[in-house]
Order: C-alpha cells, then sequence, then structure tokens
C-alpha cells in the first residue's frame, strides 16, 4: 500500500511566516492605501518612490494571499483589504499586526523560555504601552466590544468599570451604543493619556473617566458591571482570585462581571490559538498563561459570584459572566 503521508504540512508550516512578512511589508509600504481601482503597477510604483519589479512580485503574493485582486494588469484590494488595512477605516487592524511583528524576536527564543521557565521579552510594557501595544489593542478590540454591544443588554446598567482597559474601546463603544450607561477606564500610566485621544476622537468624554493606577493598586469606585477584557491571561491565578475578591467588595447588589479570554479546552490541547497563546504568556510574562473556563469558574465561584455561564464571542474569544 502507498504511504500517503508527506511532508506537506510541515512545508505549510515552514513557509507560514512567509505570509505574514509579506503582509507586514505591505502594511509597512502602505501598499493597501495606495492600490485604488484598477491600478497599474507602474502608477502604485510612481506614488509610492519604488521600483517596479520588484513591486509588482509584491503585489503578485498579495494577489496569491487573496489580499489584493488581479485583473489584467491592474491591481485592487480585496473587500477585506480595504475593510480592514486601509489606515483611515474604522475597523483597521494594521497597528494590531504590527504589534505583533515587533514580538517576532521573543519568538526565536522559545527554546530558552522552556528551557529556563522565564520570560525573555522584557520589561519594556511602559514604551510598548504608547507607541505600539495600545494601538495594536484598539484594532483588535473592535470586532469583540461590538459583539459584546449585541449580546448583552445594558440598558438597564448604570457604571461599567473597565479594569485593565487598554485604549478604552469596550468603554468607548458600549457608552456611545446605551444612553445610560457611563464607564470608568482603569489603566497603568503609560496608557492613561492614549486612552485620553481614543475618547476625545471617537467617544464622549462626559460618559468616561479615566482611572489612573495598578489595578492591584488602585481604589475601585462603585459600579454594577465590570469588566475583564483579556486580563487574566497576564495574571497569576492568586492575582486574578485577589482581583475578582477586590471587585466583588465594591460591586453593588445583582452586579455583572463579565469576563473574555482565550479559553483552552479542559485537556489544555487547544484550540490551536489559545494553545499558541498560551506559550506567547509564557515568554512575555512571569506568571501569565491561558486558562480553561473550569479554572476561571472556580476562581469566579470562589469569590462569591453566582450563575457562571459562558458564550462564544467572535473569533478566539470566548465571554463568561456571572452576578453578584
Amino acid at each position: 500500500m502507498e504511504n500517503k503521508i508527506n511532508i506537506a504540512p510541515l512545508a505549510e508550516l515552514t513557509t507560514s511566516m512567509w505570509k505574514f512578512r509579506t503582509l507586514v511589508t505591505a502594511i509597512k509600504l502602505n501598499i493597501f492605501d495606495t492600490v485604488k481601482n484598477n491600478s497599474e503597477p507602474e502608477e502604485i510604483a510612481r506614488e509610492l518612490k519604488l521600483k517596479t519589479e520588484p513591486l509588482e512580485r509584491l503585489l503578485n503574493a498579495l494577489v496569491a494571499m487573496d489580499l489584493v485582486e488581479k485583473n489584467d494588469n491592474n491591481y485592487f484590494n480585496k473587500p477585506i483589504s480595504t475593510e480592514f488595512l486601509i489606515k483611515n477605516s474604522k475597523r483597521y487592524y494594521g497597528d494590531f499586526i504590527l504589534m505583533y511583528e515587533g514580538m517576532d524576536d521573543s519568538w526565536k527564543k522559545l527554546d530558552i523560555v522552556i528551557k529556563t521557565n522565564s520570560p525573555v521579552a522584557g520589561d519594556n510594557r511602559e514604551r510598548l504601552s504608547k507607541e505600539i501595544f495600545t494601538k495594536g489593542m484598539h484594532n483588535n478590540a473592535q470586532a469583540p466590544a461590538n459583539a459584546m454591544a449585541s449580546i448583552i443588554d445594558f440598558s438597564n446598567r448604570k457604571h461599567l468599570l473597565d479594569i485593565g482597559g487598554g485604549s478604552g474601546a469596550f468603554s468607548i463603544i458600549l457608552t456611545n451604543k446605551y444612553e445610560n450607561l457611563k464607564a470608568t477606564v482603569n489603566e497603568q500610566p503609560a496608557v492613561c493619556e492614549a486612552i485620553q485621544e481614543y475618547v476625545d476622537k471617537e467617544g464622549n468624554k462626559d460618559k468616561i473617566e479615566i482611572l489612573n493606577g495598578d489595578y492591584f493598586k488602585v481604589e475601585f469606585p462603585t459600579h454594577d458591571v465590570a469588566l475583564f477584557s483579556q486580563i487574566f491571561h497576564s495574571n497569576s491565578v492568586d492575582q486574578n482570585k485577589f482581583l475578582l475578591k477586590k471587585v466583588y467588595e465594591k460591586l453593588d447588589k445583582n452586579g455583572l462581571i463579565i469576563v473574555t479570554e482565550f479559553l483552552l479546552n479542559e485537556d489544555h490541547a487547544g484550540p490551536l490559538f489559545s494553545a499558541l497563546f498560551d506559550l506567547n504568556m509564557l515568554k512575555q510574562t512571569p506568571n501569565g498563561k491561558a486558562y480553561t473556563f473550569s479554572e476561571v469558574k472556580s476562581w469566579i465561584e470562589e469569590a462569591g459570584f453566582i450563575n457562571v455561564e459562558k458564550k462564544p464571542l467572535i473569533g478566539p474569544h470566548t465571554i463568561i459572566t456571572a452576578q453578584k
């Protein structure tokens, strides 16, 4: 019998970085903003001050990746690129992609991380928060925040505490949709200036306050809904238990907590994104990791919350809710 096992899956894994690097290069060179309807390569090259021949090879690779379409010798963006890779799009995703490019070197040291059980990324969060990380997180938060605004009814909620809220994207989107809802976004000092910029640009500054400080140390205001959006994976089990108890003390009676995470299966061996993300947290943080639903549920119930439920949010995001 012929052996049907072949190297194709390994070859695909080995060259997968080529696609990512091609995408990053196109964003850096401003390809998607320059490619208009039926643009000729000579015209694109002239506008970008590039040589036509290497540019055309890049464009052809983007066509093969289904990001750009080719008609005769003209190029134009596919809908996904128009929606997510044009800088003035409200759903722009390019900063998030560039943020991950900055993590590439630390992935090359994963063998050292495994051997030493110690992160190698270094403590550069303050710089990344303002220059790269917060922009990337703002891109990445748009879709789950809009999905949450539709999945959960906030019409009877008055005050959202957005803990470790990044750019404030969730608070901006939720307070824009729900008239009676106000929000407090808690973040570290390096991020707060960026939050204010996003609030001024996209939100309502009369409805959103910024609480500057470490979420382990700062005094939380009273609130009737608390959001932990993608922060548990940065912390240890004990740190997450501490935060849940801290929120419980300030949450109104019948208050709601919401957790979003990239949850692992109960055997920890999938789904693929969460398993890889677990490795990412191993190399990036001293205590962070991906968790299972049963692990998070046990902390929530230990803190005193009831009616713990989970449901899919969007993509790899899962949402967990519970009540006081």
